[in-house]
């Protein structure tokens, strides 16, 4: 058989320290259903997809990328089950400029999407995943190149400059004048 990843006690009590400051954090950002109704309630959706040929054990791979930005939050996916460190990998790239959120079995699944240190290391997902190694470098940066490409005008969005402010106020008062029924 196959090896299985396992932790130690020490892995176990970090992953409950982890989880529950998670909670916490999260807690922390709750809203009133007061807040939650002067939230926006319209986003502009922006999608980037590319179909791309990744490197596979016995040959290559088919497989669609995507990145899909709904306000701050940014929803990068592959198609298969991704380890979790694609998402750690992703986050630390990209959250300065969004919220991401990884998604797999979007668009097709190709199994496990193993990283290339697990490759190296073995055990369930990497024995079985059909990718080579160096598929996680494609993945990553073509998962980056779409980012960019949606996330353009994130800076902007997030500025508290007085001038990028006033134009936020103006396109959403604009925006809701569009959206108002007319007065007969």
């Amino acid at each position: 058989g196959y090896p299985y990843r396992c932790a130690d006690e020490a892995d176990i009590q970090w992953a409950g320290r982890d989880l529950g400051g998670a909670v916490v954090r999260t807690l922390a950002l709750s809203v009133t259903r007061e807040k939650l109704q002067q939230r926006e309630s319209f986003y502009k959706i922006r999608v980037a997809n590319e179909i791309l040929e990744l490197p596979g054990k016995e040959q290559p791979v088919r497989a669609e990328l995507m990145a899909i930005k709904v306000g701050p939050f940014l929803f990068l996916s592959m198609p298969g089950e991704p380890m979790v460190e694609y998402g750690f990998k992703l986050e630390k790239a990209i959250a300065d400029r969004a919220t991401p959120i990884i998604v797999g079995y979007a668009n097709g699944n190709i199994g496990y999407i193993a990283t290339a240190a697990s490759h190296e290391v073995g055990g369930y997902e990497p024995n079985r995943s059909a990718l080579q190694p160096e598929a996680e470098d494609v993945i990553l940066k073509k998962l980056g190149m779409l980012a960019d490409r949606v996330v353009g005008d994130v800076f902007e969005s997030y500025s508290k400059h007085a001038g990028d402010v006033l134009k936020r106020e103006a396109e959403e008062k604009e925006r809701l004048r569009a959206v108002q029924p007319k007065s007969p």
